[in-house]
């Protein structure tokens, strides 16, 4: 029995390993989620109810049926405010921190399990990665629980306790990228006008959503205090320059367009003052990189912001971190071999190296597999919900595969069917569609014995 035990284990892929701990933790918090003592009115909110929430609150996403606020208990909160940690940072990451703290050696599997989590090539290091993610991670959520349980009581939105409970969640909340709030119905919509709630929401959104190798490289280049900020960056990997550079220029198109599109429209900014739309425009921006928190009605949004929003949403945080979607790097990937063809130039170069074919391969399919399921289950949405304008739908499909929770609020709206399809997009986009569609294969076969076929060439364009 033992050896059928180990048998079994060894047919276990890392990325199989990876889908299969998602799917038992969204499975144990379904099931709690649906015990009376979960529910506010000590009534069970259902199973489905409890598994479409802890889908949400797993990969992070933040869409939800029920209202957080008010359909859970203290004890059903608290079970998806660790379904959320537990969710960014993986149950293995927990399972080999815990092995590393009793000095046990972490197996070669295992490393290879956290490598395809965290997307490492490389299973060197794995037990430091750990403790790093973690040690990152309490550090940072942390600080802005402190920071926001102060802004709350300061600014008389609860009294001290209920600061410190609502500054520990929207922490971890916002620095998983999660968009869960516990303030009710408008999420932060009461509060846009407070300049250190929205600024440490931002700044934890964007912390999370960098990836942790970025706090790495950023943390060791931190000790060289005699270095200019030109040389420090030209010193980071190109990974990191990637990460940075389609960060900022995201959130700053982000912010213009938002505040060009709906500057006049009175459902979102048009009542506000030039401060007041310039914050709520960048609040905008950081959130739709998969965090899910709002200052504006996203129903009132207009068209063209709707339709922006999903394209910042698809393409979401960077590679290793609390974020979903195609990720930074894979959108600056594209953009160099765009960039690189536009100039004539035969191989794929950024920052003054040259990216490998195998990169771009990968990067091209990431962002076709991601934009099938979004096209699919969105169509599949138009069937199931005719009655909801299909570009809200497609803003519901984008939201879920980019583990977003934006909504223009047509979620508690949707039938079986069509919150089947949501749940199966959180999953598929937190995981990334490559990773499960690898996981779903039986066999992992080489390309032909691994032999290389004649070049041919091709018309395009």
């Amino acid at each position: 029995m033992i050896k059928e035990v180990s048998a079994i284990k060894r047919t276990v892929s890392p990325p199989r390993a990876v889908v299969l701990s998602f799917a038992g933790i969204i499975l144990v918090g379904a099931l709690l989620l649906s015990l009376p003592a979960a529910s506010a009115s000590g009534v069970s909110a259902g199973f489905f109810d409890a598994l479409f929430t802890s889908t949400s609150a797993v990969c992070v996403t933040g869409l939800v049926v029920l209202q957080t606020s008010t359909a859970w208990s203290i004890f059903g909160k608290l079970v998806i405010l660790a379904l959320i940690q537990l969710g960014a940072l993986g149950i293995l990451t927990i399972m080999t921190l815990g092995l590393t703290i009793l000095k046990h050696r972490v197996s070669l599997r295992t490393s290879l399990v956290i490598g395809a989590q965290f997307n490492q090539d490389s299973v060197g290091g794995m037990a430091e990665l750990v403790r790093h993610v973690v040690r990152v991670t309490l550090i940072i959520e942390g600080v802005g629980a402190v920071l926001l349980a102060a802004a709350f009581f300061v600014g008389g939105a609860a009294d001290l306790p209920h600061s410190l409970w609502y500054g520990i969640f929207h922490s971890v909340s916002a620095f998983c990228n999660a968009g869960f709030d516990i303030l009710g119905s408008d999420s932060l919509t009461p509060f846009r006008d407070n300049a250190v709630i929205c600024g440490v929401i931002s700044l934890l959104i964007i912390s999370g959503g960098i990836g942790f190798p970025m706090w790495s490289e950023l943390l060791k280049l931190g000790k060289k205090s005699d270095l200019t900020l030109k040389i420090r960056f030209r010193r980071l990997s190109l990974h990191a320059k990637l990460v940075l550079t389609a960060t900022a220029a995201l959130l700053v198109v982000g912010t213009i367009l938002f505040y060009l599109f709906e500057w006049d429209n009175p459902n979102t900014l048009g009542d506000m003052n030039f401060g007041q739309k310039l914050s709520a425009a960048w609040f905008q921006s950081v959130s739709l990189r998969t965090a899910g928190f709002n200052t504006v009605d996203q129903a009132g949004l207009m068209g063209v912001s709707k339709f922006f929003s999903c394209v910042l949403m698809l393409i979401g945080g960077s590679p290793a971190g609390t974020a979903g979607g195609l990720k930074t790097v894979t959108a600056g990937v594209i953009f160099a071999a765009v960039a690189s063809a536009l100039r004539g130039e035969k191989d794929v170069s950024a920052y003054g190296r040259t990216l490998p074919t195998g990169i771009l391969q990968k990067a091209l399919t990431v962002v076709f597999t991601m934009l099938a399921v979004v096209g699919v289950s969105s169509a599949i949405l138009a069937f199931t919900e005719p009655q909801v304008h299909y570009l809200d739908l497609l803003f519901e499909a984008c939201s879920a595969a980019g583990t977003v929770g934006m909504s223009a609020g047509v979620t508690s709206q949707l039938s079986l069917m069509g919150r089947v399809v949501i749940i199966l997009c959180m999953f598929i986009g937190r995981l990334s569609p490559v990773t499960v569609v690898v996981a779903l294969n039986i066999k992992s076969r080489s390309v032909v014995g691994g032999r290389k076929f004649p070049d041919e060439r091709v018309i395009i364009g």
